[in-house]
């Protein structure tokens, strides 16, 4: 019967049942206000179909990494750095409220927020496009990745890495697992061994991939991706419940809530990135203690995305 009762409220009244878990310093979930999901990482899940992959587990939220490769020409004001592109794949049974296009249905905690109490705006759900944009953002810009280290042949050929995020399972916080998701399938990557072919017309151009075991042919590179391990970005993004932050909001909170707030910091405590959503106020002694958070954060998946 009290399971009766709790479904019927969060069914009508979502908000006030999350409040009265606030008020308490605890939450449905049972997790204090401070506190994530339990968080894992997986590498090399897909040896054989990538050059770098894991498997992030945020609770219920599941995503896959994966990390393909392609021969491009580059910029010409880059004529000696590669590039890097995300894709987030969402399918529609991966929570509730997605189409069959992986995009937000409306009315379903999706992408258009509901006006709640006292004329607010609640937080609407990261549609897997934002998420998608905001990932490649942060890729490109953290400093991670080292784009010199892709080119094959100047101002002609260089690698692109295709940085995949599919997601397995939607449970909140999708944005974070994602990160995360692609930040170890990097860190899992090795580049193939290349060599030069001017003669012949094969399908990458002037490139060819050879076999690591071939005796026959000097290639070059097949080494690790060129990482910079001190710019890791770590994210942690946290909901803006009425007087109440809550870290890493499950899928539940995410459809009440009247704002959130994403920090990204690196192995040095910097703030890479800031992205706050929904229309509410942040005193200067919530946000420096959500900095506080994220750099506790950090250090704690730090040791967690590395390779061992």
């Amino acid at each position: 019967m009290e399971i009766d009762s709790i479904e019927t409220i969060r069914a009508l009244d979502p908000k006030g049942l999350l409040r009265t878990f606030t008020s308490k310093n605890t939450r449905p979930s049972a997790r204090q206000h401070v506190a994530a999901r339990p968080t894992s990482v997986v590498h090399s899940v897909l040896p054989r179909n990538t050059y770098g992959s894991s498997l992030v587990r945020f609770g219920d939220t599941k995503v896959l990494g994966a990390v393909t490769l392609s021969v491009g020409v580059p910029g010409p004001a880059t004529p000696d750095e590669g590039d890097v592109v995300v894709a987030v794949t969402v399918g529609p049974i991966c929570g509730r409220g997605y189409n069959l296009s992986g995009r937000i249905i409306e009315g379903e905690g999706g992408a258009h927020a509901d006006v709640g109490e006292g004329g607010k705006v609640a937080a609407s759900r990261a549609d897997p496009s934002s998420v998608e944009s905001h990932l490649q953002r942060v890729l490109r810009t953290s400093g991670l990745i080292d784009l010199k280290s892709l080119g094959l042949v100047s101002a002609k050929a260089a690698w692109r890495l295709n940085v995949n995020c599919v997601v397995l399972n939607d449970g909140g916080n999708l944005f974070d697992a994602g990160l995360v998701g692609c930040i170890s399938a990097l860190t899992d990557t090795r580049l193939p061994r290349t060599r030069v072919d001017d003669a012949a017309n094969t399908d990458e151009g002037m490139i060819r991939v050879v076999s690591g075991d071939d005796p026959n042919v000097c290639g070059s590179g097949g080494g690790k991706l060129k990482l910079n391990m001190k710019h890791l970005p770590i994210p942690l993004t946290i909901g803006i419940f009425e007087d109440a932050l809550l870290v890493d909001p499950d899928d539940e909170e995410e459809r009440v809530l009247d704002g959130t707030l994403t920090l990204i910091v690196n192995s040095f405590g910097g703030i890479v990135s800031m992205d706050k959503r929904g229309k509410t106020n942040m005193s200067a002694e919530k946000l420096a203690a959500c900095v506080h958070m994220a750099r506790g954060r950090a250090k704690e998946l730090e040791g967690v995305i590395k390779m061992s």
